[in-house]
Formats: structure tokens, C-alpha cells, sequence
């Protein structure tokens, strides 16, 4: 999101937060990282057909093209991106490495949104943070939805 605090900061109003620095970003793009699996694929196309309802872009890393370097295409993506949406579902490690990212670049509250499946263990260094559960596609369409949309009305204002 590249502002000059942190989620913590903002999070504990600590000193460095400016609660006027809204930061710089691509608007109405959003970074989506989630396991890459079959599994996934529907929940996938469910986010991403949802978040365009409300004229935002969905970027997955696995969908850029050229043969960069991926790492550099994730901490772009989400340092760039006015919304991100991390599916912590399986419990993979690079979701958590880039949710920390995430944090650590200035994205805020109002700028994540963090989902799972039902079901999913969630590790204990994020289990205090607002998690939206979801146990079917049509479940997660109404969820990514909503909240994308209250997302863009806080943000936005």
C-alpha cells in the first residue's frame, strides 16, 4: 500500500500512524493470494467474478505472464494494490509469509480481507484477527461480496 506506517502501528495508534496517510496504490485492483490447487479453482473464479461486480481487478500471481521473478510480481502486487484478499484455507505457508508482507508495507484493516474455509486451523499468530469463514461457493460469493463493498465505502469516504 506503500504508506509510511505499519498495520501494527495503526492497529496500537501507535506514533507513526497518520490516519490521513491513505498511501499510493493502483485503485480498484485487488491481490488474491490462496492455494493454487484444483480444490481451489471454483473458489477462485467465485472471488474473482464477485470483486468485478463491484468494478475491482482481481490479480493472482499465477496469472501474470513472462518468466519474472514471482516473488517480486507478489511483494509488487500487494505494495500496488487498493484491496487484498488472503484465503488462509490449508494452512499454506506462503498465504501467512504474504498476509506478514502485507502488513509490514502499511496495508490497514479496511484494506485486507482474510478468509478460510469452514474448518480450517488457523495458526495462533493471526487467530485474533477478524477471519470470514465460508462454507460453500455461493456462501463465499455473499461474503467476498459484502465485504468487498463495505471495504470500498470505508476506504473510499
Amino acid at each position: 500500500m506503500g504508506r509510511n506506517h505499519t498495520f501494527w502501528d495503526s492497529e496500537y495508534e501507535n506514533e507513526n500512524f497518520n490516519e490521513y496517510d491513505i498511501g499510493e496504490f493502483t485503485p480498484n485492483t485487488v491481490f488474491l493470494a490462496m492455494p493454487f490447487n484444483d480444490e481451489m479453482t471454483e473458489y477462485f473464479y467465485c472471488i474473482k467474478e464477485e470483486a468485478s461486480k463491484l468494478g475491482l481487478k482481481v490479480i493472482r500471481v499465477d496469472e501474470s505472464v513472462g518468466s519474472g521473478l514471482i516473488l517480486k510480481k507478489i511483494t509488487k502486487g500487494i505494495e500496488v494494490s487498493e484491496f487484498l484478499i488472503f484465503d488462509l484455507t490449508n494452512e499454506r505457508p506462503n498465504v501467512y509469509y504474504e498476509l506478514g508482507y502485507s502488513h509490514g508495507v502499511g496495508n490497514e484493516s479496511e484494506d485486507i480481507l482474510l478468509i478460510a474455509k469452514m474448518g480450517t486451523k488457523i495458526h495462533f499468530d493471526i487467530a485474533p484477527l477478524k477471519i470470514v469463514f465460508y462454507e460453500n461457493p455461493i456462501d463465499l460469493r455473499t461474503k467476498v461480496y459484502l465485504n468487498l463493498k463495505k471495504m470500498i465505502e470505508i476506504t473510499r469516504k
